[in-house]
């Protein structure tokens, strides 16, 4: 198996694992949200924690604590996937997956708007009409749904500008993620030292304190972790083997599948309005996906022209 070919199983196996989570944290919607998360965040970081020192690497996570604005960073980049975390497990919890699968596919599309503002970074005709169609799709569904599609903007958020600032990170995927889930783990461990030694309750009322009550729910609160850790590990060695769009292009496996399971296991309505938005989506990336394999020909040949020359 070539080594293109392994980053190619890796990245789909990340995204089918990310894309069929949804059901292990829909099993568990009787878990108060800011529980499950701080669950996901600590199983997370042992995990990441155990690879990390297996490599012999734990001393470069400071490193991105060395000076204030590295500090900064971290620390804001943590506070935003956590934001993701928790709103993407609200989303499964009060039956909302398909405006979370929805926040999945049009994040591209706003990395790219976000990369255009705050960085001035040009875009091609195509990358305007694709942004144009999203806005267009997010407003046909704040009209025609009487409410704006707040899940799928703030997971599209959030996550766009986790991946601006993680492109300023000197470090590697597995370390900043690392440092991140180990900023944290504090929080989250707080957390649930209240809910299980001093009755702390989340806003919706639910009792907390699950773990080690049933085995059952104990072991999918442990899994939680590995089913984040897992994927960004089989990411970061897709990223080492495949160019950057090829990576973001198989990552579109993702959303479709939570769309798939939100629609079809769920069961979740999917009326007129829905179809219509998701289709102006779809358009819109396939648009999107093309320009990015014009832009690797592009690269490619221009790369080929310059080693011969």
């Amino acid at each position: 198996m070539s080594e293109r070919t392994k980053g190619v199983v890796a990245m789909l196996a990340a995204s089918v694992i990310w894309g069929l989570s949804a059901i292990v944290y829909k099993e568990l919607d009787h878990v108060p949200a800011v529980e499950l998360a701080s669950h996901r965040v600590l199983w997370s970081f042992l995990t990441f924690s155990a690879i990390v020192v297996a490599q012999g690497r734990f001393r470069e996570i400071s490193a991105l604590f060395g000076t204030p604005r590295q500090f900064g960073e971290t620390l804001f980049a943590s506070g935003m996937i956590a934001v993701n975390w928790l709103f993407y497990i609200v989303a499964i919890q009060i039956g909302m997956a398909t405006e979370a699968s929805l926040g999945y596919f049009i994040f591209p599309l706003f990395a790219v708007f976000l990369g255009f503002v705050l960085y001035g970074e040009g875009l091609t005709r195509n990358q305007w009409i694709s942004v144009s169609l999203t806005g267009a799709a997010v407003i046909m569904l704040t009209v025609g749904l009487k409410t704006a599609p707040w899940i799928s903007i703030l997971l599209a958020t959030t996550i766009s500008i986790y991946g601006l600032v993680k492109r300023r990170s000197p470090a590697g995927a597995t370390i900043s993620v690392t440092a991140e889930a180990l900023l944290l783990s504090f929080p989250a461990a707080a957390w649930l030292v209240g809910v299980h030694f001093l009755g702390w309750m989340d806003l919706g009322g639910k009792p907390g304190g699950h773990f080690g009550k049933e085995m059952f729910d104990s072991c999918l609160l442990a899994l939680s972790g590995l089913l984040t850790a897992g994927p960004l590990m089989l990411m970061s060695y897709a990223t080492k083997r495949l160019r950057f769009s090829e990576v973001g292009l198989i990552q579109y496996v993702n959303p479709s599948l939570q769309f798939l399971v939100a629609v079809f296991l769920f069961m979740e309505p999917f009326g007129l309005i829905k179809l219509l938005a998701f289709t102006v989506i779809w358009l819109a990336l396939l648009l999107y996906s093309i320009e990015v394999l014009r832009q690797n020909r592009e690269l490619r040949r221009a790369s080929i022209a310059s080693s011969g020359s």
